[in-house]
């Protein structure tokens, strides 16, 4: 398979994504938005004017638009890159807006491209720090575009989620960068301890109770889903279990017990409609075990199974698309093939995701379901020569597949191809009936 043809499988895990994204939608549960417009034209326009509102409230900074990824960045006076602002969520709270308040909109946007100013001392910077809880990938990006270093403090939580330490004042926030608590000679947990009791000292959001054993908590702050790391929060919703948590986006946290199907079912749809709201954070459920926080999955008895596998699987493929477009533009042309993840749907419903593995050059693969492999002699319309269970590959792979380090979502590199031996001997396993 040549590389064109390469390139053009894995365009299809783009158009795949309106399936992955109408999935979550699937059960009946009914819609918070309806799908935003974002033609070329209307997203040309918004981004022009949001260029307009960040030079006029920051005149002396550099902003470059990218209409391919539909974001803006900003540049240092050293051609460093200060901040990058994704329009999405902005374009979505434009459209939403009345058309008297649309130019509040684009003045909150210009607000937020003006960096506050990095505190001197520690003791200046203390009552202003806070930590915001977002997807991993986010920081993990961060420190990849910087070539490894972190320009942002952050921590894992819960494997799939971060916790960031940013600086909030009335007109922005912005993250604290590493090289900032070295400064003020302050390591991340004397900095965090203090984030958390500027946390604890917010206005209280009630808990607002779903069904008997489901709460929720709303905010707009963009602090709700930080109120997951407060145990009093997490403990004041009465749960069968261990505690299980969904942040659906950056005000909401939904709260039950990994022992009760009908919470974990109320959970899950509301959920759905969490994951539609502006400000999207993940999909993935949690459960508090003695190890922290750890992703989870009930039963596949369970009525609430589909939804929150459905709803995890689509942040999932959302990370892998994110991280392929990033790396793609790394790489040097013809260099390493950075592989798709392919979302598709068996026979039973279930969504699951596919990479291809091509005899032709390296490739780096994504964590998939099942490996499509692919002999480019055979012409570009011809059909993979085998599909296999992931498990199976990597039991059996050896060197041919490796993980690549310092990359969030893993991903893993491949130098060579099965023999066709290998590939009968996988086709022939007694568990390959599984394959779809």
């Amino acid at each position: 398979m040549s590389r064109n043809t390469q390139w053009k499988v894995a365009g299809f895990g783009v158009s795949a994504l309106v399936l992955v994204a109408a999935l979550v939608f699937a059960n009946g549960t009914p819609k918070v938005h309806e799908p935003l417009s974002l033609e070329a034209s209307d997203r040309e326009d918004y981004a022009q004017l949001a260029l307009g509102a960040l030079r006029a409230a920051d005149p002396t900074g550099e902003w470059k638009y990218d209409p391919e990824q539909f974001l803006i960045q900003r540049f240092a006076p050293d051609g460093g890159l200060g901040m990058t602002l994704n329009l999405a969520n902005f374009y979505r709270e434009y459209q939403d807006a009345p058309p008297e308040r649309r130019g509040e909109a684009l003045a909150r946007l210009g607000r937020t491209g003006v960096l506050p100013e990095a505190p001197a001392t520690y003791a200046q910077a203390r009552s202003q720090l806070m930590l915001v809880v977002r997807a991993r990938d986010t920081f993990e990006a961060f420190s990849q575009q910087a070539g490894g270093s972190a320009p942002v403090s952050w921590r894992p939580v819960g494997e799939v989620l971060a916790e960031a330490l940013v600086q909030d004042t009335p007109d922005a926030m912005r993250y604290v960068p590493t090289e900032e608590l070295a400064r003020w000679g302050i390591t991340y947990e004397q900095a965090r301890a203090d984030a958390m009791a500027n946390l604890r000292r917010m206005e209280a959001a009630p808990l607002r109770n779903l069904t008997l054993g489901a709460c929720a908590l709303f905010t707009n702050d963009s602090y709700g889903a930080s109120r997951l790391l407060l145990d009093d929060v997490v403990r004041g919703c009465e749960v069968k279990g261990d505690p299980v948590v969904v942040v659906p986006n950056r005000d909401t946290v939904l709260i039950t017990g990994a022992d009760d199907a009908t919470g974990l079912l109320t959970l899950a749809e509301a959920a759905l409609e969490g994951v539609q709201a502006p400000r999207p954070v993940d999909g993935h459920a949690l459960r508090l075990t003695t190890d922290g926080w750890k992703p989870f999955l009930p039963s596949r008895e369970s009525p609430s199974r589909s939804i929150l596998e459905n709803l995890a699987f689509a942040s999932r493929v959302r990370g892998y698309q994110e991280q392929t477009e990033r790396l793609r533009k790394q790489e040097e042309p013809g260099d390493v093939f950075v592989a798709s993840l392919l979302p598709q749907k068996d026979a039973r419903g279930r969504y699951f995701g596919q990479t291809v593995w091509s005899n032709e050059g390296e490739s780096l693969l994504p964590r998939a379901d099942v490996i499509l492999f692919v002999d480019a002699a055979l012409g570009p319309d011809a059909p993979p020569v085998a599909s296999v269970r992931w498990d199976l590959v990597v039991r059996d792979a050896g060197t041919l597949l490796m993980p690549e380090l310092g990359v969030y979502p893993e991903r893993y590199r491949v130098t060579g191809f099965p023999s066709k031996e290998q590939l009968q001997r996988w086709k022939a396993d007694p568990t390959a009936m599984d394959v779809p």
